[in-house]
């Protein structure tokens, strides 16, 4: 056990940091109701708070591979915690909605310079070979993440008051700081690499303008009309970006990575499977706490089941992808997670006992897809490929999960009605759940759908291939029997 874990350093000391990141990104939704009441703002006007931490790490992502080529991975990673953890000192201090949603947004462009130069330093010192186990330490903690974050994020609320949850990335962060220090290799000579700054304006602004924009409908933050031309505004520069990266040599975010059908169908096909995971991250704290009227304990040990289920599979997937392969393995994973979340349509009571097979078999499911397209997005791509790759991949998560949150608050907001601008006091009707539901569960046969993009063979580098012994006497067998010595004479 201790051997694996030396060997297993650099994916665990880049995991802890990961885990400090999605611990802060999901503890947030638990503590939601409590928050409102603290700063008497309606429930959904956090949404916000949760969405911007997304939109500024989606927004920097794009930046953060020509960082580290320009002053080294290492470098990099340690300065983006370091920007992390003053961002956590700030939230903890706040004292208005405002003031929450920047010190937030500055957690997010750490958080940007984290995650992918984090990936991308596994992803430089492993073979393809054992990149899909590899994978499995990195992307544990967006499993971990969300099991830990809303009953730890429940228990510190509950015991210690809801500023004390960004006070724990304190310690997380030391430890990753001391362990890259300490056993993380040193950067290599810098690679000068043009910047595309246009491109980068181009797509940041844009990035921010339609994900801030459909994060603010429902007047909480701007009025609806600001809201509808920010994200107007901001398909218009995207389009720009698009168009000006088609003729440039050196692209911020590289199009051209498309053209690799494993990279589309992770990129393209895991966005759309995200958007549940956004919106789940924002729907069942509020349904557990404002629909069912349970404790923020019960509460956040309810939604950390979701994440129980997707550990409890996380170290057998590599196994079934090996065996079974990737298309049909992601395309039934992501029909049952679909399912799963369609059932709490069903759900009327903490007390129902659909209610944690749901949330165990859905997390499950969704750990099965997850590991599946963190994988198969680097299937062919060449070394050069890897850097911008990792950002592509890094900012398409974020846009997919604010987005995913964007759209449950804002079906929320429209079926919820005056209910909606509760302070977390009052409840709002089970009924003005159950769109939000359906809309999230029927991301995953969409999914489906598009992961039957794959063909036969694709992705099948990263499956390890059992060795098979040919049975005694066939035309291909390996071994063969001792001979006598008249029978060795003979042949001589």
């Amino acid at each position: 056990m201790l051997s694996r874990l030396r060997e297993n350093i650099i994916p665990l000391t880049v995991a802890l940091s990961l885990l400090m990141e999605l611990i802060d990104a999901t503890v947030l939704a638990t503590a939601i109701p409590v928050i409102a009441r603290d700063l008497s703002v309606p429930v959904l006007s956090l949404k916000m708070a949760m969405a911007t931490y997304l939109i500024a790490l989606a927004a920097f992502v794009p930046i953060s591979g020509w960082i580290a080529d320009r002053i080294g991975a290492r470098r990099t990673f340690l300065a983006a915690m370091g920007v992390f953890l003053v961002a956590s000192l700030l939230c903890a201090i706040q004292t208005s909605v405002t003031g929450l949603v920047l010190a937030r947004a500055l957690q997010g462009i750490g958080a940007a310079m984290m995650s992918p130069v984090g990936r991308l330093i596994v992803l430089r010192h492993t073979s393809k070979e054992e990149m899909t186990r590899a994978m499995v330490y990195v992307t544990l903690p967006a499993l971990i993440g969300p099991a830990l974050g809303p009953f730890v994020g429940a228990t510190v609320t509950t015991f210690l008051g809801w500023r004390s949850i960004f006070l724990m990335n304190l310690p997380l962060g030391a430890l990753a700081i001391w362990l890259t220090l300490r056993h993380m290799p040193a950067d290599g000579p810098p690679e000068p690499k043009p910047f595309d700054f246009p491109g980068f304006v181009l797509s940041a602004v844009g990035l921010a303008s339609v994900m801030t924009g459909f994060s603010a409908l429902g007047e909480h933050i701007l009025p609806w009309q600001a809201a509808v031309a920010l994200s107007v505004a901001g398909v218009a520069l995207l389009v720009l970006y698009w168009l000006r990266a088609r003729n440039t040599s050196e692209p911020l975010l590289d199009l051209r990575l498309f053209r690799h059908r494993t990279f589309d169908v992770s990129i393209t096909g895991g966005l759309i499977f995200r958007l549940s995971n956004g919106a789940i991250s924002l729907l069942l704290p509020l349904f557990f706490q404002l629909g069912l009227g349970a404790s923020v304990m019960v509460s956040g040990a309810l939604t950390g089941l979701n994440a129980v289920g997707a550990v409890s599979l996380r170290t057998f997937v590599p196994r079934i992808l090996d065996r079974f392969g990737f298309k049909w393995v992601m395309i039934w994973a992501a029909v049952i997670r679909g399912a799963t979340i369609f059932g709490f349509l069903t759900v009327t009571s903490i007390h129902d006992w659909q209610l944690i097979p749901l949330l165990l078999i859905g997390g499950a499911a969704q750990s099965v897809v997850f590991t599946a397209i963190n994988s198969i997005g680097f299937a062919d791509l060449d070394l050069r490929e890897m850097s911008p790759a990792t950002a592509f991949t890094a900012m398409s998560r974020q846009v997919s999960l604010a987005l995913g949150i964007a759209l449950a608050g804002v079906v929320l907001e429209l079926t919820a009605g005056a209910a909606a601008t509760t302070t977390g006091a009052e409840m709002i009707p089970i009924h003005a759940f159950l769109w939000g539901f359906a809309i999230a569960g029927a991301t995953g046969p969409l999914s489906a759908l598009y992961f039957m993009r794959l063909r036969r063979g694709d992705a099948d580098g990263l499956r390890r291939k059992r060795r098979t012994v040919e049975p005694y006497g066939s035309s291909r067998e390996r071994f063969h029997a001792p001979q006598s010595k008249e029978a060795r004479e003979a042949a001589e």
